[in-house]
C-alpha cells in the first residue's frame, strides 16, 4: 500500500503468483526445499501520496511458505495475512484504486481498515522420465471498511489457476512448459448512511474515466451504490488465456496472453461491461563475469480495456419489474504499458553481494467520449530509474536503494460548447489534478533494510527498514515527503 508503488500497481497488481516459471521448475536439479515465516509492522506518513492514501497508517501481518520433495512429486504452498489501519482516507471506495474502469469516490475524511488473506498452493509430477505434470492456484481475499458517512465496506476476491505441462529439455535445469490460465477477480461495495443527516447531506461521485462521470447524492440512481433491486455495486471480472516457458541455461523467455471481459452489476442489472486483454513478454539471461554472475532481463507489458455503458430500461408488467438491456454506448478507452530493462552483478563473496540497476518506463492513453460530441484524450508518460547495492559483513547484510522519477502529461481537451450539445460532461477537476500531479511529478528517493542473522539460532534474522521519497514542485498534494519505516522477524528452515 506504499504510496510511491501506486502509480504502477494499477497495472502489475494481476500477478498474484509468479506462474508457470515456478511450477516447472520445482523438480529441476537445483530447486532448493524449505521454507520461511515471517512477522513484521510497519507505519507510514508524509503528504506526497495520492488522493486516496491515508495520511499515515499502521500495518501488521504474517506470511510463510515452503517448498516439499517427494520421490515423483513436489509440492509448494504459501500464506499471508495483513491489517492496515489507515487516517483521514476518502475519494476512492474500491481495494486498488484505478484498477477497473470505474471508480466511485466519496467525500468526508475518515478512518479506514484494510484487512488481506492470501493462500495458494501447487504441486508439480513426473509421469515420465522427461514429462512433468502440475498446476499451481492462489487465492487472495480482502475486506476494506469505513465508519464515517458515507461509511462503506468493500469486499474483494481473487483466484488464479494455472494447469501446467512440461517437457524437460536434455536435462534436469532445462524445461519448455505450456499452461492454460484461468483468472476470477470480483468485488463488491456495500455503502450506508448512520444518523440524523438527511439523504442529500452526502454526495459521491460515479468515474466513467478521466474524472468525467456522475456526481449525485450517494444512493442516487446514477451513482449505482443503492438501486432497488441491487442495493450495492458488485464487479465481476473472468480472463483466460495461456503462457509458455522457454528455460535453457542461460536464457529464460516466457509470454502470457489472457482475455479478459468484466461486468459491473448483477440480477440482470448490467450498468457496465469492458472487455479488454493482457499480454505479458519476459527475457533475460545469465552469464559468468569473472568473481561475479552477471543477470539482465527486460520485461514488457501491455493492457487495454474499453468501458461500456448500458442502455437499461426498467418494464413493469404484472407488478413484476424487469431490467432491459437495449445496446450498450462507449463511453471510454484506456491502454497502458510497462517496459522494464534490468541488470545486476552477483558476487559470491566479499563486502559486496549484490548491484543492479532498473530502467522503467510507462505508457498510458485514455479516451473519454461520454457526452457526444464532446471527447478528451489523455496522453501520458511516466520514466523511473531504481539503482540497489546489497552488502555483506559478518552477519550483517544490508540493501540500499536509490530512487529516481518523472513524468508528464498532455490533454487533448472537450473544446467549445456546442449549440447542439449545450452541457459539458462533468470532471471532478481538483481531484483530477492531484492525481496527475501524483504521477507525473519529478521525484527522488532512497530506502535502507538492515538483517542481522543470530548466531544462537540458525535461520532467524531480525529486519529494519526505512523508506523516503520526495516531490518537487508540487502544488495540489499536501506534503513534498512521505516516509515508511518496518519491522520484520524471519525464520527460514
Amino acid at each position: 500500500m506504499k504510496a510511491k508503488l501506486l502509480p504502477c500497481a494499477v497495472s502489475v497488481f494481476l500477478s498474484l503468483t509468479a506462474g508457470a516459471q515456478e511450477i516447472a521448475k520445482i523438480r529441476t536439479a537445483d530447486a532448493p526445499a524449505g521454507g520461511s515465516a515471517e512477522i513484521y509492522g510497519g507505519y507510514e506518513t508524509g503528504g506526497f501520496r495520492p488522493g486516496f492514501a491515508a495520511s499515515s497508517l499502521w500495518k501488521a501481518g504474517a506470511k510463510a511458505k515452503g517448498t516439499r520433495h517427494g520421490d515423483r512429486t513436489s509440492w509448494t504452498g504459501s500464506f499471508g495475512f495483513e491489517q492496515v489501519e489507515g487516517k483521514d482516507m476518502f475519494t476512492s471506495m474500491f481495494l486498488y484504486p484505478g484498477y477497473y474502469p470505474i471508480d466511485v469516490l466519496e467525500f468526508t475524511p475518515g478512518d479506514k481498515t484494510r484487512q488481506t488473506y492470501s493462500l495458494g498452493g501447487g504441486l508439480v509430477t513426473e509421469p515420465g522420465e522427461d514429462w512433468l505434470l502440475g498446476g499451481k492456484v492462489a487465492y487472495q481475499a480482502a475486506n476494506y471498511a469505513k465508519r464515517k458517512d458515507i461509511r462503506h465496506t468493500s469486499y474483494g476476491t481473487d483466484l488464479r489457476a494455472e494447469p501446467t505441462l512440461a517437457l524437460r529439455l536434455g536435462n534436469r535445469n532445462d524445461v519448455l512448459s505450456l499452461s492454460y490460465i484461468f483468472c476470477k477477480k470480483a468485488e463488491t461495495i456495500d455503502a450506508e448512511q448512520v444518523g440524523s443527516a438527511t439523504d442529500a447531506s452526502y454526495y459521491a461521485f460515479l468515474d466513467k474515466g478521466l474524472r468525467y462521470g456522475s456526481y449525485q447524492v450517494w444512493d442516487g440512481d446514477g451513482i449505482h451504490l443503492d438501486e432497488a433491486g441491487v442495493g450495492l455495486l458488485p464487479i465481476r471480472e473472468y480472463s483466460h488465456g495461456f503462457a509458455y516457458l522457454i528455460d535453457t541455461q542461460p536464457f529464460t523467455g516466457r509470454m502470457e496472453l489472457l482475455w479478459k471481459h468484466g461486468t459491473v452489476g448483477e440480477k440482470g442489472y448490467t450498468w457496465f461491461r469492458y472487455p479488454g486483454f493482457v499480454f505479458l513478454d519476459e527475457v533475460g539471461g545469465s552469464y559468468r563475469a569473472g568473481r561475479a554472475t552477471g543477470r539482465w532481463g527486460l520485461r514488457f507489458r501491455i493492457e487495454t480495456d474499453q468501458l461500456e455503458e448500458s442502455v437499461l430500461e426498467k418494464v413493469t408488467e404484472g407488478g413484476i419489474t424487469t431490467p432491459v438491456v437495449h445496446a450498450f454506448n462507449k463511453v471510454s478507452h484506456r491502454i497502458h504499458g510497462n517496459m522494464d530493462l534490468s541488470y545486476g552483478l552477483f558476487f559470491r563473496e566479499g563486502f559486496f553481494r549484490r548491484l543492479k540497476a532498473t530502467l522503467s518506463g510507462t505508457a498510458w492513453t485514455e479516451e473519454s467520449y461520454l457526452l457526444y460530441p464532446y471527447d478528451n484524450r489523455l496522453d501520458l508518460m511516466m520514466g523511473s530509474a531504481l539503482l540497489q547495492a546489497g552488502m555483506t559483513a559478518g552477519r550483517l547484510d544490508l540493501a540500499l536503494d536509490l530512487r529516481f522519477g518523472a513524468g508528464s502529461m498532455k490533454e487533448k481537451g472537450l473544446g467549445e460548447v456546442r449549440e447542439d450539445a449545450p452541457v459539458q460532461p462533468f470532471r471532478l477537476q481538483g481531484d483530477w489534478d492531484r492525481k496527475m500531479e501524483y504521477m507525473t511529478a519529478t521525484r527522488c528517493g532512497a530506502g535502507l533494510r538492515a538483517t542481522w542473522r543470530f548466531r544462537a539460532v540458525p535461520g532467524l534474522s531480525l529486519t529494519a527498514e526505512g523508506d523516503w521519497l520526495h516531490g518537487f514542485n508540487l502544488t495540489f498534494l499536501p506534503g513534498n515527503d512521505r516516509f515508511s519505516t518496518a519491522l520484520r522477524l524471519g525464520y527460514g528452515f
